[in-house]
């Protein structure tokens, strides 16, 4: 299994039906070439492992579930970014970057050099969470990579304490929210700040007993310059 020749070192420890869909993952990516240039973030620190993951699992996800087949990857646009690739919607192009905020993210300050050296779920601990604010953060750092005359969505499959569909109301504050009583600024697609997104497509992976479940909400955005409705 491409699994295990990857990731040999015992790096991540998943039950048995993750592992399983994982292993769909790189073959598919393997399939589209693109294996390779994967390799090295699979042997970095797990940032980057699970930011590689969240990339190819989105990839496989739109192309093979959703039908929406990708006809580029690593695509040069604003200056010298580019965005993870580009995906087949109808008879135009749709131009997709993907970000995964990690948990991580979320610790405070004081705590974040100690405790990232412990597993995400670690003891009994509770914490607020808020990934509304994870949300926001994946636009705000896409947003700078996208043209203006192109359809642009964020894809966005955290490892985050709680992901959004967890959490009823979370893609509202973050989105649609118009007094900006949620970190002094209004919801991202609320006016035009942010109208080269044509909106985000949220995604999660739930495993079920022996299947695995693709949680998935895509939420337009309707101050969109080049608006976007995606099936699901």
């Amino acid at each position: 299994m491409l699994f295990d020749s990857l990731f040999m070192n015992g790096e991540f420890q998943l039950g048995q039906t993750l592992k399983n869909e994982i292993e769909k993952w790189l073959q598919y990516i393997d399939s589209k070439g693109q294996l390779d240039r994967y390799k090295p973030r699979f042997s970095s620190s797990r940032t980057q492992r699970v930011e590689a993951l969240a990339e190819i699992s989105s990839a496989y996800f739109v192309d093979q579930i959703l039908g929406y087949g990708i006809l580029d990857w690593e695509v040069k646009t604003n200056g010298t970014k580019n965005v993870d690739f580009i995906l087949k919607v109808g008879s135009g192009k749709v131009y997709a970057e993907v970000k995964s905020p990690g948990w991580e993210g979320e610790l405070d300050v004081a705590e974040r050099a100690e405790r990232k050296k412990f597993p995400k779920y670690y003891k009994t601990e509770a914490r607020h969470v808020a990934p509304w604010i994870s949300i926001r953060h994946a636009i705000y750092k896409s947003h700078e990579k996208f043209l203006p005359d192109c359809r642009n969505i964020v894809i966005m499959m955290d490892d985050l304490f709680l992901s959004p569909w967890e959490i009823p109301g979370q893609e509202n504050i973050a989105l649609f929210e118009e007094i900006g009583i949620y970190g002094k600024e209004k919801g991202y697609f609320a006016d035009t700040r942010f109208k080269n997104v044509s909106g985000i497509l949220i995604l999660g992976v739930l495993p079920s007993g022996e299947k695995v479940e693709y949680i998935r909400q895509y939420i337009a955005n309707k101050n969109a310059k080049m608006p976007l409705a995606l099936s699901l």
